[in-house]
């Protein structure tokens, strides 16, 4: 979403200067402040206001044109679609800027979206709990192999009626043999899809591709995940 933000270029007007003196109690001694979203909200409705009036008196720069412009024909740009595509109301140039200066003033986009009911975010359907963590048995390139643990603890991983899953590597993370996996309080585990590989033995094994996914999710992850789903069980078959 935060590269969605910029497509508009807002920032060309949202200066520093007009952002301190709209936002209430943002003076040099109250910078460290965070404003609040009612805050924020008001001065991107003032930004948002001024704007359009000036395009009325006909005294925005070449700058400012190409600005209302990208906003006019924001339904059409790819970067810009999923927003309109997903809300569930319709998206206001002050939305935008309050997604913009809330950002900057360090809130989540998932607060972001709640406070102007968006509707971006929902309740990840996807979320599994048959395993709380998972034991890595084979690192390879791009991926791991990994049983699913029936007891959360690096020193009794039982596997015995566990499942082999498929996890992608994420980052610089190191990925070694018998290191246990598990998603954050605030995520989940997710099975995108299966995979199919031969194992050392020579069989053909299936197995589900495991993620580590956020419980509140945005609707375009969210249907990514369902065609991801799709598209490897149309594989399989």
């Amino acid at each position: 979403m935060r590269k969605i933000l910029f497509v508009l270029c807002v920032a060309l007007f949202l200066t520093a200067c007009a952002i301190v003196q709209k936002i209430p109690g943002s003076t040099d001694e109250t910078a460290q402040k965070r404003p609040s979203l009612v805050e924020i909200n008001k001065t991107a409705q003032d930004i948002s206001t001024e704007f359009f009036e000036r395009e009325k008196q006909n005294s925005l720069n070449e700058e400012e044109k190409e600005i209302l412009n990208k906003w006019n024909n924001a339904k059409d740009d790819e970067e810009m679609k999923y927003l309109f595509q997903y809300a569930d109301r319709n998206i206001e140039l002050s939305d935008l800027i309050t997604m913009r200066l809330g950002l900057d003033a360090g809130y989540t986009e998932q607060e972001l979206d709640e406070f102007l009911k968006l509707g971006l975010y929902v309740k990840n359907p996807y979320c599994e709990d048959e395993f709380k963590s998972y034991k890595v048995f084979q690192v390879l390139e791009d991926f791991v192999l990994a049983h699913g643990c029936e007891i959360t603890s690096y020193d009794k991983c039982s596997i015995y009626h566990g499942r082999i899953f498929m996890f992608p590597k994420q980052g610089e993370e190191i990925y070694f043999d018998k290191k246990i996996l598990y998603p954050s309080d605030n995520s989940c585990s997710v099975y995108a899809g299966i995979f199919t590989y031969e194992n050392n033995a020579g069989n053909i094994n299936t197995v589900p591709i495991l993620l580590f996914l956020s419980k509140t999710i945005d609707k375009k992850q969210l249907e990514l995940i369902k065609k991801m789903r799709e598209e490897t069980q149309t594989r399989k078959e």
